[in-house]
């Protein structure tokens, strides 16, 4: 009897001895192929992550300053104080030979007006950005006029003579507003209201831009609409 219960502990055993299978998940086979594709491969892969990096990058920065531009919309960049003299007169006059005695009606009187050049920010272009030269291109509109505003309190009168039978009727003094409103937008544009705007603006988009600490020694090339290569280089 002890005899066979060896036995079959000795046979118990051989079974418990036999190798067991392993099977595991992270067993994955690879295709046979060369060190040197595999290393081709991997290359090509970091460059096109770099390439799609930059780009997205450069956009990026374009978008960033173009928002802020479009942010500030229109600006006004400088403003032009002027007083305007109106002589208004009406009379009558005989067969346009002489005027009729005591039938002249006069006034003569000044406004203060506000003449006001805008830059609208938002329709200015980045056209290239080269952070090698370190240089800015951008296209922008020149400054434009404003409606001219009347300053109703500096109503300055000279000389106000009516006739009875000449008035200064509502439609000619109103005409004469029209008129005092084209002198003070005249009288704007004779005294460099436009060309100080730009040169204003111009300054004001430096700061902005060079306030980013990336931009701050980059050169701002500026070239207005319109306006070819040339007659930007002579101005």
């Amino acid at each position: 009897m002890e005899n066979n219960e060896n036995k079959q502990e000795i046979v118990l055993n051989k079974e418990n001895d036999k190798p067991k299978k392993r099977f595991s998940l992270l067993t994955i086979k690879l295709p046979n192929m060369s060190l040197g594709l595999l290393l081709i491969i991997m290359l090509a892969v970091v460059g096109i992550t770099l390439l799609l990096i930059s780009k997205d990058n450069f956009k990026t920065q374009e978008k960033v300053i173009k928002l802020g531009f479009e942010d500030i919309g229109e600006l006004v960049t400088q403003t032009c104080h002027t007083t305007v003299l109106e002589d208004s007169h009406n009379d009558r006059k005989f067969f346009e030979l002489f005027i009729i005695p005591f039938t002249e009606s006069r006034q003569i009187f000044s406004y203060d007006y506000d003449v006001e050049a805008a830059l609208d920010f938002a329709k200015i272009s980045i056209v290239n950005i080269d952070d090698s030269k370190k240089t800015i291109d951008l296209t922008l509109p020149h400054a434009s006029l404003r409606q001219p505003t009347l300053l109703p309190d500096s109503l300055m009168v000279y000389l106000d003579e009516e006739s009875l039978f000449s008035r200064i009727n509502l439609l000619k003094h109103n005409e004469a507003l029209k008129k005092m409103e084209a002198k003070a937008i005249k009288g704007c544009t004779d005294n460099k209201l436009i060309e100080l705007a730009d040169v204003n603006a111009q300054k004001l988009i430096n700061a902005f831009i060079k306030s980013n600490e990336k931009y701050r020694n980059y050169r701002i090339n500026f070239s207005y609409e319109g306006v070819s290569s040339n007659e930007q280089a002579e101005k």
